[in-house]
């Protein structure tokens, strides 16, 4: 099927963004009218730190409507969950951000996201408080929200950026129906990690002694995934319950933009991966990923695009070494190793802590705490 000219897709995509922005002021409008609006809430997500500019994303909506007592099984869960999604955006809102004593001002967009870039100059490596305010509706007083962004320390031996999404947190993307009443019927502290992921994470954050035997700077963690910015807050909490390294999350806005009708979660991943070695250039990486998606082939890209930059491609095995994808895969895969790509498939957590440590990215102690999770799972 032939494709529109570019300029045909931009023009309608803006005028469908413009069209479902028009519907999302209606829709606010009739709320605050009818006393039904419940205020403004201001979500602002971890960000990071590159070239002295903090990259934070604010998002204002109104404020979500808790569900009420029901006896049905996970309905209440459910809920929670689809509301989420069906959040009012308060669009064309003037948000204010600060950091310390920097502050930038952004407009939100037809989704409510407002995006920005704030030079910071002189902040210190590690974590720093980012605070947001964004105006009232009708009669509603300001509301404010608070969040992080990070600052890695560029003396620290490598990057992790991981997927999420049966990376460490099982969801079951080849299960069809089965991921989606994971999706929808758990709540956060019914979600299951992937065995052994916790620990081999803490021990790529703690790493091993340098050279005078003090601990080395700890490497900051990104996780990348296709899902909805919706679930933040519970990937969020999901990461903290689990003990993982926390980080900053590059999520989707599921919806027209002004440039895409749909999106595709590839380029997505492509996109946030890439941003993440650019912004970083003079760092390598750890890539962490699952057979299950396109990871293989991106962290691949990434490999021949900035060559010498991947330190490590693990790949989680989903499913039995049989299945068709996965033995493709373990082939492939020595094919790269071979052309100096170090990609490789992994059965589970204690393969990839052996390989780690293999490498001296992590200690003794994650090779026995992951074999330790695996049994205790």
């Amino acid at each position: 099927m032939p494709r529109l000219p570019r300029r045909i897709t931009s023009d309608l995509t803006t005028a469908v963004a413009g069209l479902e922005s028009k519907l999302t002021e209606r829709r606010r409008d009739y709320k605050v009218q009818s006393g039904a609006f419940r205020g403004v809430r201001v979500v602002v997500y971890r960000g990071f730190v590159a070239d002295d500019v903090a990259k934070v994303r604010v998002r204002v909506i109104e404020t979500p409507e808790l569900p009420g007592d029901s006896r049905i099984p996970y309905w209440e869960v459910a809920q929670s969950n689809v509301r989420r999604h069906a959040a009012l955006s308060i669009v064309e809102a003037k948000v204010h951000l600060r950091i310390g004593k920097h502050a930038a001002t952004e407009i939100t967009d037809s989704h409510g996201f407002a995006n920005f870039s704030l030079p910071v100059p002189k902040l210190r490596a590690g974590w720093h408080e980012a605070e947001a305010v964004a105006p009232g509706v009708g009669d509603d007083e300001s509301a404010t929200g608070a969040g992080w962004v990070v600052k890695p320390s560029l003396t620290a031996p490598f990057l992790v950026i991981s997927d999420i999404d049966d990376t460490i947190l099982l969801t079951g993307l080849t299960e069809g129906l089965t991921m989606v009443a994971r999706t929808l019927l758990r709540d956060v502290e019914q979600r299951s990690a992937i065995p052994g992921m916790s620990a081999l994470y803490r021990g790529l954050a703690r790493g091993v002694p340098g050279r005078t035997g003090k601990p080395r700077p700890e490497p900051a963690f990104f996780y990348v995934s296709t899902g909805s910015w919706a679930f933040y807050s519970m990937l969020e909490q999901f990461v903290e319950l689990r003990d993982f390294p926390t980080g900053p999350m590059f999520l989707t806005d599921w919806g027209p933009t002004e440039r895409y009708l749909r999106r595709s979660g590839a380029e997505h991943k492509r996109a946030a991966v890439r941003r993440l070695f650019e912004a970083y250039p003079g760092m390598r990486f750890v890539l962490i990923g699952d057979s299950g998606q396109r990871d293989p082939m991106i962290y691949e890209e990434m490999a021949r695009e900035f060559p010498g930059r991947v330190l490590l491609a693990m790949i989680r095995q989903v499913g039995t070494e049989a299945d068709e994808r996965n033995a493709l895969l373990q082939g492939h895969a020595e094919t790269l190793r071979a052309e100096g790509i170090p990609l490789h498939l992994v059965a589970d957590a204690a393969h990839a802590a052996e390989l780690a440590h293999h490498l001296k990215l992590c200690d003794d102690a994650t090779v026995t705490e992951v074999g330790a999770e695996l049994e205790d799972a």
